[in-house]
């Protein structure tokens, strides 16, 4: 793809190290960290670019640090319709690099070239909800004569930012999972530190550029690459008010134990379970689940990692599963992501890859069968759909975060409820049915942040809640309750004159 528009990020595509953004200026370090063209893990591989990352050492993050009460007096001063008018810039500036920051992110984190091209889409949409909610966030009229004691009394309920937020973020969606950390804390009024994954920190860093150029005082935003004694320094120090952590369970948890005086919004990992009951449709039915396994050779949160089904659709199920799968290798849509129709690539590395083989080795040990043929390239694993698993089995019981699905009939619908349920985490799920109060009263039972009906749980949409419950997450992202999270109420209370007394 030819680009027509080049992004403000020095350097881009050209030399490299790339410098890190503090309070607003490129900046280099005494490290860089160098990372590999995705197409280099291919099985056969392409290109054989290479970049690399300045890394901001304790020094550096230092003096982001320390200029933090500075930070906080200049957001809090902007007015609501500053706030509003920056971050609907950003949309604007999203969509007019959405090429670059589409193949940017194919190059960087290898991911499909479609899902990256909606990504950019979606994070437009995170800053315009952001953009309209900012106009007229806060203030809130409390009349005191609700209870005797308050006659004579009015109550004005602001929202005051909590201060400078954190932000950690993952590789898997390295624009709009940040996004969905930057736009609130815009909109509520706090300053930003972004520390992004190793792999992905070129798109975080061309967000910075691009939340410069939208309007953003420079004080309130940096983005810094950096390794984890400088994280932990970081959520550590007195000046950062805010953590907002995306990864995984076990790095989300102690953050929390280390910070137990700060907010700290954790969306952690799900072995995200669904339901078919006796009644679902078919029609259909296999090619979703499909996607929602194995989209982005399942590195999502929210992949769909447990098939529970009635044992009367059982068969029918998994037959039109696997014929999905062949027929996705026919199209050439397993492999490169820089294909167009492609569904998946490899995983984002070697490690990554040789733990998801590792657990499908260990079903397999104990009795479990894949009923797709199982085949690696390097990174690349393809789709793998098991069945006779156990609950003890780690593709079943941890999050796999690879291309692996698990099959289950079952007979009584309140045991595959409690199977589900049995799961450490809980983030979403879904069920099939095709009676609405039914998939309603199953939905209710099942213990999760979000729960849809006759859809796959790999569905979200950026204005909704999202958070879990369990090992899955503490705190609820989407804009507006991410918005809440990271202010947090201040009140003025007043008597009126003809009631002085």
């Amino acid at each position: 793809m030819e680009l027509d528009k080049k992004l403000y990020l020095p350097g881009f595509p050209g030399t490299s190290p790339f410098p890190f953004l503090s309070r607003g200026v490129w900046k280099s370090g005494q490290v860089s960290r160098e990372y590999a063209h995705f197409s280099s893990r291919l099985p056969v591989p392409g290109g054989k670019d290479r970049w690399r990352v300045f890394e901001a050492g304790i020094p550096e993050l230092e003096e982001v640090l320390q200029g933090s009460g500075e930070s906080r007096k200049i957001m809090r001063s902007l007015t609501r319709a500053r706030r509003s008018r920056v971050l609907e810039n950003v949309a604007r500036l999203l969509e007019e690099f959405r090429d670059p920051l589409t193949i940017m992110m194919v190059q960087e984190v290898g991911k499909p070239l479609s899902a990256a091209r909606f990504e950019v889409d979606r994070a437009m949409t995170t800053f315009r909800t952001a953009a309209h909610l900012a106009a007229d966030f806060g203030t809130r009229w409390m009349p005191g004569d609700s209870v005797p004691q308050g006659t004579g009394m009015t109550g004005l309920v602001d929202r005051v930012p909590r201060g400078v937020v954190l932000a950690i973020t993952p590789y898997n969606f390295p624009l709009n999972l940040l996004a969905h950390k930057v736009a609130p804390a815009i909109a509520a009024g706090c300053p930003v530190i972004v520390k992004p994954a190793p792999f992905g920190s070129l798109t975080a860093l061309a967000l910075g550029s691009i939340l410069l150029e939208a309007g953003l005082p420079p004080e309130a935003i940096s983005v810094l690459p950096a390794d984890v004694p400088g994280t932990l320094h970081m959520v550590d120090h007195a000046e950062v008010d805010v953590v907002s952590f995306t990864g995984s369970d076990a790095v989300g948890w102690s953050i929390r134990e280390r910070a137990p005086r700060k907010t700290v919004l954790l969306e952690l990992g799900g072995n995200a379970g669904v339901l078919v009951c006796d009644d679902a449709r078919m029609d259909g039915l296999p090619e979703k689940l499909v996607t929602g396994s194995f989209a982005y050779a399942g590195q999502v949160c929210i992949s769909v990692q447990r098939i529970l089904v009635h044992r009367t659709r059982f068969e029918q199920l998994l037959d039109g599963m696997v014929r999905r799968v062949q027929q996705l290798e026919k199209e050439c849509a397993i492999g490169d992501p820089g294909n167009e129709n492609a569904l998946m690539g490899p995983l984002i590395h070697g490690k990554q890859a040789d733990k998801v083989w590792d657990r499908v080795g260990q079903a397999l040990r104990g009795g479990a069968e894949s009923v797709t043929p199982l085949r690696r390239e390097g990174d690349l694993i393809h789709p793998v759909i098991l069945v006779n698993t156990k609950e003890e089995d780690e593709v079943e019981k941890e999050e796999i975060f690879g291309p692996v699905v698990t099959i289950t009939p079952f007979d009584g619908v309140a045991e595959a409820v409690a199977r589900i349920n049995r799961s450490r985490y809980g983030l979403q799920s879904g069920v099939f049915t095709d009676h609405l109060e039914r998939g309603l009263e199953l939905a209710g039972a099942i213990d999760c942040g979000g729960v849809f009906v006759n859809e796959i749980p790999t569905f979200r949409l950026d204005h909704w809640p999202y958070g879990g419950v369990k090992d899955s997450g503490f705190g609820s992202e989407g804009v507006s309750y991410a918005m809440e999270e990271m202010s947090r109420p201040k009140l003025l209370g007043f008597r009126t004159r003809k009631n002085l007394g």
